[in-house]
């Protein structure tokens, strides 16, 4: 005979995977009052913990770190303008 394999739907895993992560209860806890398997539940609780789109997170973190860069920037050049309109007055006789 044959091992057979079980199919849950969306809502029975998004059920199990709020049991473990909302309410704290341990994986072994949750597989066993549910009859799934420990590392199911553990896989479907790393893909629903995991960012959808590592790409999209990248991009984010890719402008923040741009805009602040611009920022710094924009003070450098300030800087460098009140530095040269006080080397200016020292020059003056």
């Amino acid at each position: 005979m044959g091992k057979t394999s079980n199919r849950y739907d969306d809502e029975f895993k998004a059920h199990a995977v709020s049991l473990v992560v909302d309410k704290g209860r341990p994986i072994s806890a949750v597989a066993a009052d549910l009859g799934v398997s420990q590392p199911a539940l553990r896989r479907w609780v790393k893909l629903s913990t995991e960012p959808e789109d590592s790409v999209d997170k990248r991009i984010a973190e890719l402008e923040a770190e741009n805009k602040a860069l611009k920022k710094d920037l924009s003070d450098a050049k300030d800087t460098v303008e009140v530095l040269k309109k006080s080397v200016a007055i020292f020059i003056k006789p």
